[in-house]
């Protein structure tokens, strides 16, 4: 059973979800001058962008992580950067169109820490920031 799913039917009503694309971290390739550049796969995801808790902003701080601005709800693992799999954190692109709420749209955000969730389980929280410019683009 997944609890994100009947916890969602109620919390979208009051903060509805938002349609986004994931580019999700797949590590990286090597340039002509032997720089690392991330490489990235795409696909549709659905998010509820949520405050973080004055608990969560502790818990961040704590792990040395002082850019978390939000908390994402997502139906799928996100994951956040991995030196052991030489990967960086996933991307969130809002789109531009009327459907997204107008302090999202156009914008990118990365995934800087998972807050909740388990390998799995269909779902997380995790703690994203606001880019200034697209790192993929």
């Amino acid at each position: 059973m997944n609890l994100r799913t009947i916890a969602n039917r109620v919390t979208s009503r009051i903060n509805p979800n938002v349609a986004a694309t994931l580019r999700r971290s797949t590590g990286y390739t090597k340039g002509a001058s032997y720089d690392q550049i991330p490489t990235y796969s795409e696909e549709p995801i659905v998010v509820q962008v949520q405050a973080l808790t004055q608990k969560e902003l502790q818990h961040l701080e704590k792990m040395n992580i002082s850019n978390g601005q939000a908390s994402v709800f997502a139906n799928r693992q996100l994951s956040s950067a991995d030196r052991s799999s030489q990967s960086g954190g996933d991307i969130i692109v809002f789109g531009t169109d009327v459907a997204t709420p107008e302090g999202l749209r156009g914008q990118t955000w990365l995934v800087v820490a998972l807050l909740e969730g388990w390998i799995g389980s269909g779902w997380c929280k995790a703690a994203i920031t606001s880019q200034m410019t697209d790192p993929t683009a």
